[in-house]
């Protein structure tokens, strides 16, 4: 272990810079889990008739039987052994599953029928798996340190480099300052590409052949079978590893194109094979994200040594030339390093064999002049897509999907076009999905000691132009997690047997531990270094190379701790106002210092508790604090959405833990909740009666229309007997047979 970790330590400037990055992504993510599990506390609280705090809960380790998805704490469980998610709990008391199983009147839930797995008569118990209010603990320290004036350095990228293109650089090359550019293009989301990362190798060879026989010394067989993919018609084919080598260096198999994909042999594993694993993590580049075993922006080495650990890898893509990997997510972010390619060529022969066999609109070989390329140019041709283009190109999937071949035949089913990893597309898709939805993806080639860093999110393919041997590690960095959470949200929709469900994380114990050890970082600073005014002055200004900081002489590289915090306020970069736009010091702009001084003389002690500085990063803040207080005064009440409401709350959460007083801002929140979409009996009378009076007034108005239309009725008539009988035809019936015959009488 030792030995594989020799090289890379992270410096203490940098593990208390990236403890703070910790803390300002991770804590909003726990805070929220803990409120959803503060949620059905209060529920079993209830049907116990006990208050939270006298709760006894056992503790565990499982997953859920109903979506498959790990626990990080609070489950459900019955005594025959079925357990429940709270989200699964949450859904079923909302009735969204289905197959006649419902939670009961008061929250309780009862074992499923036998069909789903349970019982049929138990009932579900809440219970626990972290220590008893560790979580809690946590979130009341993480607090403390998160309420320091100070914020979290959101990194800029230098001038020098195009923001129109993807990241790219050699290993070679590589400056402590090009830290900060991979975190400013890596937090958007952006693919990274760094060159020739085998140079800082020993030369261990990664041609199949080798890698066969070395596998074949530690195992002690010269026979071992290994599961391949045709990609001629996405069939398992069952080979012999010797064999597949041969194929890989000759070029084919019996006219297969064939690969082995995300393969992990028990001789990938440490003490097995170390040669190959150790060389692969000394040429990581950026090991403060990358590295298995201690990198510090590394979330999944954050657990326990004794807790269970994610299947990370290193995992390996053995492929002939023509094959392709269909499009698909990782399940974390994933570092994509090319290893070894075959040097003949091979890709015409088995364009030939696709063209005879399965035609022209086939995925596998090229399918254009273009594609066909010099060796030294590009061994693979990736396509990754933007996370944010995610919903058009899952709307042109469905839309197209019986356009695309899969298994030999048209793609009949579709159960998500992404994850199932049944889709393809090809120049001529790539041009009908950017003329009818207006996006496309990055496209580039990878070459020999190419490492491509993919954002978790963001959906890729690829095809390889030669035979190519590729290594990938997955990790999870701070940026991504809220991707990652999104990802597995998807996952436990799925069905149970589906493939994709085989990346399932335990995100949630990931974020618990990352904080924990960010928070006992920054403790350990402070109360070694005692209080400072201004932390953030000290982590930003240290001369560390480690840091690996943009070297620049302008301060406005430093943005706002929000564009870190809440991704519900929309945060321009800080630029300078005219010097009419002071407010306390700092030129805000005219608009805004209105704006925040009307809020000082109404709320005076909103800003008692700051220590306002004219900083770069309070300028930033105090724009970000009047785009919420914009917001939050035009907001209209009958319009307002309950998830907008809870967004407005966990903004006031930010501000609070920066030392803003907003009590007046969250009275009124609270107000509002409670009147509009709470369930305080006063309200729900003050609603009965005006449901009551709604009621009356319709009836009053449909009356009065009735009404109206007697009276109109009755008009006509008259109108028609005077016609008839003459206008004095009322008289006479009403009066004597003579009336108007005779004068005076």
């Amino acid at each position: 272990m030792q030995d594989m970790q020799q090289g890379y330590s992270c410096s203490e400037p940098n593990k208390i810079k990236y403890s703070k990055q910790i803390l300002y992504e991770v804590f909003p993510l726990v805070t929220r889990l803990n409120e959803d599990q503060l949620m059905e506390k209060e529920i079993e609280a209830k049907l116990k008739g006990a208050s939270i705090l006298e709760l006894e809960l056992q503790d565990a380790d499982v997953f859920c039987d109903n979506c498959g998805s790990y626990f990080f704490d609070l489950y459900r469980s019955c005594a025959c052994g079925y357990v429940l998610c709270l989200v699964c709990c949450r859904e079923l008391r909302d009735g969204q599953l289905k197959g006649g199983w419902k939670a009961c009147i008061d929250g309780g839930i009862p074992c499923p029928p036998k069909d789903f797995g349970g019982c049929n008569d138990g009932t579900l118990d809440l219970k626990r798996i972290m220590c008893v209010d560790w979580i809690v603990n946590i979130l009341e320290k993480a607090n403390r340190v998160y309420k320091i004036d100070n914020g979290y350095d959101d990194p800029q990228t230098c001038m020098e480099f195009n923001e129109s293109c993807l990241f790219s650089l050699s290993a070679k090359d590589i400056q402590p300052q090009h830290m900060q550019h991979f975190r400013s293009r890596w937090s958007k989301g952006e693919p990274i590409i760094v060159h020739d990362v085998l140079s800082a190798s020993s030369g261990l060879s990664w041609e199949p052949m080798v890698l066969w026989r070395a596998f074949r010394d530690k195992t002690k067989k010269d026979n071992y079978d290994v599961n391949a993919i045709n990609c001629l018609d996405w069939s398992k084919v069952t080979i012999n590893l010797s064999k597949f080598c041969k194929g890989y260096s000759e070029g084919q198999v019996k006219k297969r194109i064939l690969k082995l994909e995300d393969w992990q042999p028990c001789c990938l594993q440490q003490g097995e094979w170390p040669c190959h694993f150790i060389e692969f993590v000394k040429c990581l580049p950026f090991k403060d994200y990358t590295s298995p075993h201690n990198g510090y922006l590394n979330m999944a080495v954050k657990l326990p040594d004794l807790s269970s650990k994610p299947n990370m890898g290193p995992k390996m893509d053995i492929a002939y030339g023509g094959s392709v990997t269909k499009l698909h997510y990782e399940k974390s972010d994933t570092v994509n390093i090319m290893t070894h390619t075959n040097s003949a060529s091979t890709t015409l022969n088995k364009t030939k064999i696709v063209k005879q066999e399965h035609g022209d609109q086939h995925e596998v070989g090229p399918q254009s002049q273009q594609d066909v390329v010099d060796p030294m140019e590009g061994v693979a041709l990736w396509d990754i897509f933007q996370r944010q283009d995610v919903p058009k190109l899952e709307e042109y999937l469905r839309k197209h999907s019986a356009k695309f071949r899969h298994t030999g035949c048209s793609v009949e089913q579709v159960f998500h076009p992404i994850h199932d990893r049944t889709f393809y597309l090809n120049m001529e898709h790539k041009r009908k999905l950017k003329e009818e939805f207006g996006i496309e993806p990055w496209t580039f080639k990878q070459k020999l000691g190419d490492a491509v860093f993919i954002p978790a999110g963001c959906p890729y393919q690829v095809r390889n132009l030669k035979s190519s041997t590729k290594v990938e590690l997955n990790f999870i960095s701070p940026e991504s997690l809220g991707e990652c959470i999104r990802l597995q949200k998807e996952l436990r929709i799925l069905p149970n047997n589906h493939r994709a469900k085989q990346q399932k994380l335990n995100i949630g114990k990931m974020l618990i531990y990352a904080l924990d050890c960010a928070v006992s970082e920054l403790s350990r600073f402070m109360e070694s270094n005692g209080p400072t005014e201004d932390l953030h002055d000290q982590l930003t200004n240290d001369n560390d190379t480690n840091g690996w900081k943009c070297e620049s002489d302008n301060p406005q590289d430093t943005s706002s701790v929000f564009l870190a915090l809440s991704p519900s306020i929309d945060h321009p970069h800080a630029t300078i106002e005219d010097p009419e736009g002071l407010w306390r010091g700092i030129a805000v702009g005219q608009l805004e210092k209105e704006v925040l001084q009307a809020v000082e003389d109404r709320y005076p002690q909103t800003f008692q508790g700051l220590q306002i500085h004219p900083k770069p990063h309070w300028l930033s803040t105090l724009k970000a604090f009047h785009d919420f207080i914009k917001s939050f005064i035009q907001k209209s009440v009958r319009e307002l959405e309950e998830d907008e409401l809870t967004s407005l709350e966990t903004d006031i959460d930010f501000f609070e833990m920066i030392k803003f007083d907003l009590s007046w801002a969250r009275n009124r929140l609270h107000m509002v909740r409670n009147l509009k979409f709470g369930n305080d009996p006063l309200r729900l009378e003050l609603v009965e009666a005006s449901t009551r009076t709604e009621r009356a007034r319709v009836e009053f108005e449909r009356a009065r229309l009735e009404y109206d239309r007697a009276i109109d009725a009755r008009n006509t008539k008259l109108h028609e007997m005077a016609q008839k009988y003459g206008s004095e035809y009322d008289d006479v019936l009403n009066g004597e047979l003579g009336f108007g015959m005779v004068p005076g009488y």
